[in-house]
């Protein structure tokens, strides 16, 4: 019996999918990327409204890759409170073909369909 439920538990922890770093409560745009691909940022997230906007650089913090899964850079996530909810990644260019004005249509249907 003690092992299948070490094993229930051991599988539970594996599959649970908790934010490595907390960006906190309500909305959270967090752009993943890396010195070498500075320039292909995407522009403008500051114009974002009602979310609250992070830069991420995983050559500082590698751990970071791994955390949060990130295969190209960059990539942008938006969580809600703390839970990934919709991600965007570069292609093979390295480079994100999405403006803020796309990435805050999205926002806008989050908030109202909390309604």
């Amino acid at each position: 019996m003690k092992p299948v439920l070490l094993f229930i538990l051991l599988s539970l922890t594996l599959h649970t999918s908790k934010p490595s770093k907390s960006w906190g409560k309500g909305l959270a745009v967090v752009q993943y990327n890396a010195d070498f691909n500075k320039n292909n940022s995407v522009k403008n997230l500051q114009r974002l409204s009602d979310a609250r906007i992070f830069n991420a650089w995983i050559d500082k913090q590698p751990e970071l890759k791994t955390e949060n899964r990130i295969k190209s850079v960059p990539t942008i996530i938006l969580y809600n409170d703390g839970e990934e909810v919709r991600r965007w990644e570069a292609g093979i260019m390295m480079k994100l073909d999405i403006t803020h004005h796309e990435i805050q249509e999205y926002i806008d249907e989050l908030i109202i369909s909390k309604f």
